[in-house]
C-alpha cells in the first residue's frame, strides 16, 4: 500500500474515532492525527470542539496549541473569520494564545475581533496581541489604529472591563507605532 493511501486510511480512521465522542476514542484520534495529520484536519478539529464535554475540549485545544506548522496560523484565522458562534471563537482564541505560532501578520484582524467581541474575546485577543513579537509593517499598525478609532467613535455602552482591555490594545499599538516612527528618524547614510 502506498504511503498516500496509508495516510488517507489512517486519517479516515481518526475521523471515525472523533465522531464517537468518547474520551478514549478522542485520545486515539488525536494520536493518529499527530502522526498522520496535516493542515487539512484543523477545521475538523475546530468543529469537533462544539458539543463536547470540557475535558474533551481541553484535549483538542491542547492538540491545537501544539501545532507547529507556521502555515497553520492562516487556517486558524480563516476559521475565525467565518465563525459566527462566539463560544466557538473563544475556544479557538484560547488555543491560539497557548500556541507558539506566529500571528504577527494578523495584528489588525485580532484588533478587529477585540472590537467586535465581548470582554472575554477582547481579553483573549489582547493576550494574543501581546504575544506578537513584531516588527509590524506600518500599514498593519495604521489599520489597527483606524479600527480602534472607529471603535471609540461608534462604540455602544460597554463594561469598564472591556474598556480597560481596549485601552491596553491601543497602548500596545501605539508603542509599536512609536518604534516605527523612531526608525524613520535614524539616518542610514
Amino acid at each position: 500500500m502506498s504511503a498516500a493511501k496509508t495516510n488517507q486510511k489512517k486519517l479516515q480512521e481518526a475521523f471515525e474515532l472523533l465522531e464517537r465522542k468518547d474520551q478514549a476514542s478522542l485520545s486515539a484520534a488525536l494520536v493518529i492525527y499527530k502522526e498522520y495529520g496535516n493542515l487539512s484536519i484543523l477545521p475538523t478539529l475546530f468543529n469537533a470542539l462544539q458539543g463536547r464535554e470540557r475535558t474533551q475540549q481541553q484535549l483538542i485545544l491542547g492538540f491545537l496549541a501544539d501545532v507547529n506548522d507556521s502555515d497553520a496560523a492562516e487556517v486558524f484565522v480563516n476559521y475565525l473569520q467565518d465563525e459566527l458562534v462566539a463560544d466557538a471563537r473563544k475556544l479557538i482564541l484560547s488555543a491560539i494564545w497557548n500556541s507558539k505560532l506566529p500571528f504577527d501578520a494578523h495584528l489588525p484582524f485580532f484588533v478587529m475581533l477585540a472590537t467586535q467581541g465581548d470582554y472575554l474575546e477582547a481579553l483573549d485577543c489582547l493576550t494574543i496581541i501581546e504575544n506578537m513579537a513584531g516588527p509590524f509593517e506600518e500599514a498593519q499598525l495604521l489599520e489597527a489604529q483606524l479600527l480602534l478609532k472607529e471603535y471609540i467613535e461608534e462604540r455602544a455602552p460597554q463594561s469598564d472591563q472591556k474598556a480597560q482591555i481596549m485601552s491596553e490594545i491601543a497602548w500596545f499599538v501605539k508603542e509599536q507605532n512609536e518604534g516605527i516612527d523612531a526608525d524613520l528618524l535614524i539616518d542610514n547614510d
